[in-house]
């Protein structure tokens, strides 16, 4: 009897909490034991993880906690929430606590799945190989618009607060609410004035500079530049309102090493960025870049990125302000962790800051966040000073996770293949496993072009939001990448910075519109190399280069009244692969290399932060196994220790612009000139054993 008597409020409320805990607990416990592997973008490793638990056990218990809490005080806030709404239907005990927990169901399961089809790549790292029904559950999300679950749970939720208002147990005097609502009015009002209303255009003697660069960018991708697919509406405009060079080469198509060449515009060994998993050391050398050059001359400089901009908060690379994620092991921890708890990952996104751990995801690249925080930089930059900009997307960086509406939209109808929602370098790929189908190439490069549209929307808005302020005239846009990118073409694998066969990787876009300083429409066919980006961008801002800057301005090539023909006089692009995270992916390049271990071996966790860096009795051998090269002229030169000696490669890249045929026995005497020119070139090269 006593369950049928309705509860107080108070009692309600406690009704509610314990129904949400019940809920939200039972939710954690399922997350838990159903995904209690620990593995990065689809590499898993039964050592790493034996090392995990022995080694930073600390980590792992200490996120246990905050999962559990988290768990908690969303299941006894919604739970107190719905049972706040169910006394004011006047409900018994009984059906205050089961009423409270179907309800939290009935708001966790649409707003679960509204992020699934807004972001399903973050789910698919989970999910979609669990079973057939949630492979079938993700393919069916996928393309669909989550409105509509967005505003079920919305529903479900705000029913509480009209239920107890027709109750009338917070019933209002009459014309009580007309102070609040009058309040809010102009809130609103004002809010969306803001919204519309134009910043103050900035005026000064001295341009601003906007960098918007993304990861793994591919300029053959470029609809502009003959692509067969839409993908670059916004970039392609870019590139008719300013000038283009087409072939611009980086050293290490890898980010940490490449961004290291752009900025300081000196080859990678005359800086110390080497490698992806440099010690502290280097991270904390005094680096004369970009960026300290634009501060000294009196620039605010900024640099905002996501996921695979961490380089930015962990490299001295001297921009006064830095918005960007961290990566550390135990970052990388708490990020495995947390991708698995399917059930919370929707709510991280209203407080972002509880868990920093998300905006590490890889599979979690929306731009919407980065837009956010650019805007934030631009409406802190004060008007009394010029401002340098970099803004570093990931969205092209693998897996290539486009969320809606650009997500799966190039992907073939009915494909179900492993590389749906995209794909990982695999680190250890079993000796039997089947070569990747053409559908699966096909499907690969589809979710690629799919982040490539959803980054060139992102330069749509970023490029309004210049109109917006008055500043579209008086600032350098550029547009730039770190690296090409490999994709699953035939003898190159995934990914970039393991082999130097082909132009994918090396590849990378170097747009600029300057209205006035920049020619319109022009591309530049003549190579050039990352280590001239610098300089040609502090020309065209007024500011000497410094002496240390090793590569030449190209500022003169793109002037309003240049010749449009003038090539850029010929000088040596250098070449080098990165470190090699495994011996055991199966890639053509492993049967033409030196072996070392895996990285699980090589590399360690430094204290007091836990970077991940190479350990120091590796640096040597490392160092010597990398495959080296430059392009000159028509022809590119590659070096490749192996276990049997130096094999050295020569590709003519004028009659063969696929780099598929080495030329190296017929041509001899240019063999020996390059190999001289590259020896020549590399003087600070360091002595290796």
């Amino acid at each position: 009897m006593m369950s049928r008597i309705r509860p107080t409020f108070a009692r309600s409320l406690l009704l509610g909490c314990r129904a949400g805990l019940l809920v939200f607990i039972s939710l954690y416990t399922l997350c838990a034991l159903l995904n209690m592997k620990l593995g990065y973008q689809g590499n898993e490793s039964a050592a790493l993880q034996d090392r995990v638990w022995n080694e930073f056990r600390g980590v792992v218990l200490g996120q246990v906690g905050r999962l559990i809490l988290a768990y908690t005080v969303l299941g006894m806030a919604l739970g107190a929430w719905m049972g706040a709404g169910l006394w004011a239907l006047r409900v018994s005990r009984r059906a205050v606590f089961w009423g409270s927990a179907l309800a939290c169901l009935a708001t966790e399961v649409p707003w679960v799945l509204a992020d699934m089809a807004h972001h399903p790549h973050l789910y698919a790292a989970t999910l979609y190989e669990r079973a057939a029904w949630t492979k079938a559950l993700l393919l069916a999300l996928s393309g669909a618009s989550p409105t509509p679950w967005r505003v079920a749970a919305l529903l479900t939720v705000a029913w509480v607060p009209l239920a107890v208002l027709v109750s009338g147990g917070l019933r209002p005097r009459r014309w009580g609410w007309a102070p609040a609502a009058l309040v809010a009015l102009v809130v609103l009002g004002y809010a969306g004035w803001r919204l519309q209303a134009p910043a103050s255009p900035r005026t000064g003697p001295r341009p601003n500079l906007l960098i918007l660069a993304s990861d793994g960018l591919r300029p053959s991708h470029f609809s502009g530049n003959g692509y067969a697919r839409p993908t670059t509406p916004h970039i392609d405009a870019l590139m008719r309102e300013g000038s283009q060079f087409r072939e611009t080469v980086v050293q290490i198509p890898r980010t940490g090493p490449s961004w290291a060449t752009l900025l300081t515009s000196q080859w990678a060994g005359e800086h110390p960025i080497r490698h992806t998993l440099v010690g502290r050391a280097a991270r904390e050398a005094r680096l004369t870049t970009l960026a300290t050059v634009l501060g000294d001359a009196g620039w605010q400089t900024a640099v905002v990125s996501d996921y695979a901009g961490d380089i930015f908060s962990r490299f001295p690379f001297g921009f006064q302000r830095v918005e960007a994620p961290g990566f550390n092991f135990p970052d990388l921890i708490r990020q495995r962790m947390l991708i698995t708890h399917v059930a919370l990952l929707p709510w991280t996104a209203l407080a972002p800051r509880l868990f920093p751990e998300r905006e590490q995801f890889p599979e979690l690249t929306d731009p919407s966040p980065l837009l956010q925080a650019s805007r934030r930089t631009l409406a802190g930059f004060t008007p009394e000073a010029p401002f340098a900009f970099l803004v570093f997307g990931s969205t092209t960086h693998f897996p290539y996770a486009a969320p809606f509406p650009h997500e799966g939209r190039f992907v073939e109808q009915g494909y179900e293949g492993p590389w749906r929602f995209g794909a990982s370098p695999q680190m250890e790929v079993p000796p039997d496993a089947p070569p990747p189908t053409p559908e699966d190439v096909a499907a690969l490069v589809a979710n690629y072009d799919a982040a490539l549209v959803t980054f060139d929307a992102f330069v749509g808005q970023m490029l309004a939001e210049l109109e917006r302020r008055g500043l579209r005239d008086s600032t350098l846009v550029v547009l730039l990448s770190d690296h090409g990118e490999y994709l699953s073409e035939p003898g190159r694998g995934l990914g970039h910075g393991d082999h130097l066969w082909g132009h994918e990787a090396l590849r990378v876009p170097f747009v600029l519109r300057f209205p006035g300083h920049v020619a319109e429409g022009r591309t530049v066919t003549s190579r050039v190399r990352s280590l001239d980006v610098a300089p040609t961008l502090l020309e065209l801002l007024g500011v000497p280069a410094p002496e240390t800057f090793r590569g030449q301005s190209l500022a003169r090539f793109i002037a309003p009244g240049a010749p449009a023909a003038a090539e850029v006089p010929e000088m040596p692009a250098l070449l080098e692969t990165d470190l090699w995270f495994t011996n055991q992916d199966g890639q053509p390049y492993q049967q033409v290399r030196l072996p070392y271990p895996g990285v699980y071996e090589i590399a360690t966790v430094e204290p007091p932060r836990g970077d991940i860096v190479l350990k120091p009795e590796w640096e040597a051998t490392v160092e010597a196994a990398k495959h080296r090269g430059l392009y000159l002229g028509r022809w590119k030169l590659l070096e490749l220790p192996t276990p049997q000696g130096l094999k050295v490669e020569l590709y003519d890249a004028v009659a063969d612009p696929g780099e598929r045929q080495d030329v190296a026995a017929q041509h001899p005497e240019v063999v020996a000139t390059l190999r001289e020119r590259l020896a020549r070139e590399r003087t600070w090269k360091l002595e290796t054993h």
